[in-house]
């Protein structure tokens, strides 16, 4: 009777098999990472001799004038830095006249070229020249310790007049627009004051006034500086050399 129902309600109908199991979660691997973006390397620019030589006396008066040669140079004589500047592929580019034949520009323009060194900035040079630096120089409000570290590091070895060259710098919690700035202190002798300012989108090269009063008794050397809101070119002269080399870029005599 009992299987009799049990075969009526179906209750002794084999089991279907169960599903096989699902296989387990796994995350999806990562995508491979992307290289970091670098520029392509540029292959060096085509300059007749003429060209060369024009870079060359413009190099030459600069020289004159009291521009130093740095030791990136070294073991290079006076034609082949100035067939190194020229061949560069950031030398002479940005004024709309880049594709002129060196030849054609005038020595103010090329005394500029050579000074404005769109070079380092590209090839990340710090010691093209002796006593001139170029800087990026925007973009400071996101700019930490290190970058400032850096930065004031550089401009007393250029300077090159104070024994004990180390610097220290400390952010400084509530200051000016962005909230925060930085104390910079110097190891040096004679001794620099340290600076205290606030974080701002650019750097305040005002700054480098504070340096000259720290400056060796009997210097007559100080900083000067050129700049055009992305870059700022950074000179350590005498008034005469100032003078000089101002005369050479076509500035007025109080532009550096």
């Amino acid at each position: 009777m009992i299987g009799w129902l049990r075969r009526l309600l179906g209750q002794d109908r084999p089991h279907p098999p169960l599903p096989p199991p699902l296989p387990a979660w796994e995350p999806e691997p990562p995508p491979p990472p992307v290289p970091a973006w670098a520029p392509t390397p540029q292959p060096p620019r085509q300059r007749g001799e003429a060209e060369i030589d024009a870079v060359e006396a413009a190099l030459n008066g600069l020289i004159a004038a009291g521009l130093r040669l740095g030791p990136h140079y070294d073991g290079m004589d006076r034609r082949a830095v100035a067939r190194a500047m020229a061949e560069h592929p950031e030398f002479a580019v940005g004024d709309g006249n880049e594709t002129l034949p060196l030849t054609e520009r005038s020595s103010e323009a090329l005394s500029i070229d050579i000074l404005w060194s769109y070079r380092a900035l590209a090839d990340a040079i710090a010691d093209e020249f002796a006593n001139a630096a170029i800087f990026e120089d925007h973009c400071y409000d996101g700019a930490d310790a290190e970058t400032y570290r850096a930065l004031f590091a550089r401009l007393i070895d250029l300077a090159g007049i104070w024994t004990g060259r180390g610097v220290a710098v400390a952010p400084v919690p509530g200051l000016g627009p962005y909230g925060h700035g930085f104390r910079v202190a110097f190891e040096t002798q004679p001794p620099i004051p340290p600076l205290t300012f606030p974080a701002d989108k650019n750097f305040d090269w005002s700054l480098l006034e504070r340096l000259d009063a720290g400056r060796p008794a009997g210097e007559t050397r100080r900083f000067r500086v050129a700049a055009d809101g992305g870059a700022g070119l950074v000179l350590f002269l005498d008034d005469a050399e100032a003078r000089a080399i101002a005369a050479l870029l076509g500035w007025g005599p109080d532009d550096l």
